[in-house]
């Protein structure tokens, strides 16, 4: 039997660094980011196995994207699902800095940095 979609809530910890996705009120996600010199960076992310598939990464994304669109930040992205998901959703790609150093080996990567 086929498990109905989830209502997934997220929130942004400051003290942790962390935006968190909760199903039921626990945390069955995580997308980790870092402040350093006014700039964020979204580096990585976790969805709990038994909790995949339902969309939790992709709320995760958004909400992390939209967050940082509101306060006029772009970010930089370590994050392989998230540099996918931009690239799945070109809407955001004004939200991300593309020219930085150290981006991960993704399509959005090498397409955005020309091949670097």
């Amino acid at each position: 039997m086929e498990r109905s979609p989830a209502t997934v809530e997220v929130r942004k910890d400051e003290t942790t660094r962390l935006y968190e996705a909760l199903i039921d009120g626990q945390v069955v996600g995580t997308l980790a980011y870092e402040t350093t010199g006014g700039r964020v960076s979204l580096t990585h992310s976790f969805v709990d196995h038994d909790q995949r598939h339902r969309g939790v990464a992709s709320a995760l994304a958004r909400y992390a994207l939209e967050d940082l669109s509101r306060s006029h930040t772009k970010a930089g992205i370590y994050c392989g699902f998230v540099a996918d998901y931009v690239e799945d959703h070109p809407e955001w790609k004004d939200a991300i800095d593309v020219h930085r150093s150290a981006f991960i080996a993704t399509r959005t990567a090498r397409d955005t940095n020309g091949g670097r």
